[in-house]
C-alpha cells in the first residue's frame, strides 16, 4: 500500500498516520501534514467584519423571531 500524497512513492510501514477528517493513509506525519497545508482552505462566505456590519445595521425585526412587545417599568417612589 502507498502513501496518499500525490508526490510520494514510499509505502506505508507498520504505523499509519491519519487525519480525523480525511480518509487517506500517509507514511509519515511530515507528510501528511504537507500534503494536508498544500489543500485549498474554503473561504467563508463574508468576513468576520462584514457579517458584524450588516448585523449592526440590520432591522430590529430582521433577528427577531418574536414581534417586540411594550415593557413596564416601575419606579419605587422614595
Amino acid at each position: 500500500m502507498r502513501c496518499s500524497h500525490p508526490m510520494c512513492n514510499r509505502g506505508i510501514g507498520l504505523v499509519s498516520h491519519r487525519r480525523s477528517f480525511r480518509k487517506g493513509l500517509y507514511c509519515s506525519r511530515r507528510c501528511r501534514d504537507n500534503y494536508a497545508a498544500a489543500l485549498p482552505q474554503p473561504k467563508p462566505l463574508l468576513s468576520a467584519d462584514a457579517r458584524l456590519f450588516a448585523w449592526l445595521f440590520a432591522p430590529l425585526n430582521a433577528h427577531a423571531r418574536q414581534p417586540l412587545a411594550r415593557a413596564t417599568v416601575r419606579v419605587r417612589r422614595h
